[in-house]
């Protein structure tokens, strides 16, 4: 990180499309004696390095294509924590992450994966069915063919039945893997040349997993763990899990998820009420509450009495207030996981709606959900946001698959909405935006709608915008992290009304810190 930073002059220095500064981060490199003293022509090796950097989160690029360290990466570069923040690194490397969602990332990995790969690696040396140890054939053939994390079970069953096989079976069973994981090859050779080509990766593995000191590598041998140390290396896991669970930020912004999974040891918040947990009395609560909060974006914006009575849905009263002290203690202070999950997957255009009140509401606006319109008129706004003394704006929320603001509903905002809410509560109308779920169009309409709306309030500009759901989110995310006030939240966000779409998220930060 350190010779990136000199490499790029403090990252000042444009990284995407510059052949000249990954050729000079080579340079740096080899003068700091971190690789061999060869410059490629076209700066590849100072591209495999940076891409191993956001692989881990120490940076990631940002909308400009210049690189941005993380908390993390800027603590390595300043020589704190060092092997703390890299062995947390290692522990929340998670597929997928930041990287793998450039535009520029290739090949594009399956959709389906969720794993954190030296964890699950970790685990799987970790136990006495497979006698502490797991070989680096066994990680290639086996252990690099898992996609998720629920995986164990199976991928230790399927080492046991290599363990077990005679040479012949063992040959067969690494060219089947070979056919089954490796689309390149289906010759008898197969076997052969798919070991060649994830070999390389294994060994990658191990050496960061024997990094953070709770498995050891034993050179072209095996991974290895000490029994004598197996509960000690299960309650660290066990602590990870709850504190860093599986970080689904890639949802919502490539750049929001890299901030996040590089936050150092010391900027740690709450994202959820911890991991899904097997069924004893204990933990079917939890998972009843994990499950019941999942509709409230930011647990940490609610009051005592308002996660009492969200509580009282599913838990006595009692309880219920028992269990809402407990949270309010354990002060969450960042995006609710779970939240995301049921947001983005909302299939229920009402209940989208409510969802996206709620964000709104953790963001600091006073909301009224499907207010009677201050004038006679046959529809009704799904969201009012109050704020101030005598201002508001109305949302309009989309849960469509791809949204057109066509001009049919830019008049229905000019002559439904906006006049018949105008002067709501004592209010006035300032602006007018729409939520999509996913992906919109029509964003040269916002333009017109505010031209037409003069003819009817002439004594103000009011202007929209189109936000898509993850980028919403990925705004309240923002403002948690940076621990900006409601006020400040609110202030940040009225600056986007400028009649712009906003399909990601570096895209509204520009906007809001312009």
């Amino acid at each position: 990180m350190a010779a990136l930073q000199k490499a790029t002059d403090d990252f000042s220095v444009k990284w995407a499309n510059n052949r000249e500064a990954h050729k000079q981060f080579e340079s740096v490199l080899s003068q700091s004696g971190l690789k061999r003293n060869n410059i490629s022509d076209s700066g590849s090796g100072g591209r495999t390095w940076a891409a191993m950097l956001r692989t881990f989160a120490y940076c990631y690029t940002n909308e400009d294509g210049y690189l941005v360290p993380t908390k993390a990466g800027r603590k390595l570069i300043e020589g704190e924590k060092v092997f703390d923040n890299i062995k947390k690194q290692i522990l929340t490397l998670q597929i997928p992450n930041a990287y793998f969602l450039e535009s520029g990332f290739r090949p594009k990995f399956e959709e389906d994966f969720s794993i954190r790969p030296a964890r699950f690696l970790i685990k799987l040396t970790n136990q006495p069915d497979l006698n502490y140890y797991v070989t680096k054939e066994e990680i290639t053939y086996f252990v690099l063919t898992a996609k998720k994390d629920n995986e164990l079970t199976f991928i230790t069953e399927k080492i046991l039945e290599f363990r077990h096989a005679t040479d012949i079976g063992k040959q067969e069973i690494r060219q089947h893997t070979a056919e089954v994981y490796d689309h390149r090859e289906r010759s008898d050779k197969g076997a052969r040349d798919f070991e060649m080509a994830h070999s390389d990766v294994a060994h990658t593995f191990m050496l960061i997993s024997d990094y953070t000191g709770l498995v050891e590598y034993i050179r072209g041998d095996s991974l290895r763990a000490i029994p004598a140390d197996s509960k000690k290396v299960s309650a660290e896991l066990a602590f990870f899990d709850e504190r860093y669970p599986f970080n689904n930020r890639y949802k919502i912004s490539p750049q929001r998820m890299a901030e996040n999974n590089g936050l150092d040891v010391d900027s740690f918040k709450a994202s959820g009420y911890g991991t899904e947990k097997p069924a004893t009395s204990k933990n079917k609560l939890e998972n009843k509450i994990k499950k019941t909060l999942e509709s409230y974006p930011a647990v940490d914006t609610l009051s005592t009495d308002e996660i009492k009575e969200i509580l009282q849905k599913v838990l006595p009263p009692r309880d219920a207030e028992a269990q809402a002290f407990e949270l309010k203690e354990r002060s969450y202070g960042a995006l609710n996981t779970d939240f995301v999950e049921a947001y983005l997957n909302e299939k229920d255009p009402l209940a989208f709606e409510d969802k996206t009140g709620e964000i709104f509401k953790a963001i600091g606006f006073d909301v009224m959900m499907r207010p009677k319109p201050h004038t006679p008129t046959t529809t009704k706004i799904e969201i009012l946001l109050k704020y101030g003394d005598k201002e508001c704006g109305i949302i309009d929320a989309k849960n469509h698959k791809k949204f057109n603001l066509s001009a049919s509903l830019a008049s229905h905002m000019v002559t439904e909405y906006l006049p018949h809410y105008d002067g709501i509560d004592g209010r006035d109308v300032q602006f007018f935006g729409y939520v999509s779920a996913t992906t919109f169009s029509g964003e040269k309409t916002l333009k017109k709608i505010t031209e037409k709306i003069k003819d009817k309030i002439p004594d103000r500009e009011i202007q929209g915008m189109i936000i898509s759901a993850p980028v919403l989110l990925a705004f309240l995310d923002y403002c948690l992290e940076e621990n900006l006030s409601k006020q400040e939240r609110v202030a940040l966000f009225l600056k986007a009304f400028n009649n712009t779409g906003y399909d990601n998220f570096g895209k509204l930060l520009k906007a809001v810190n312009n």
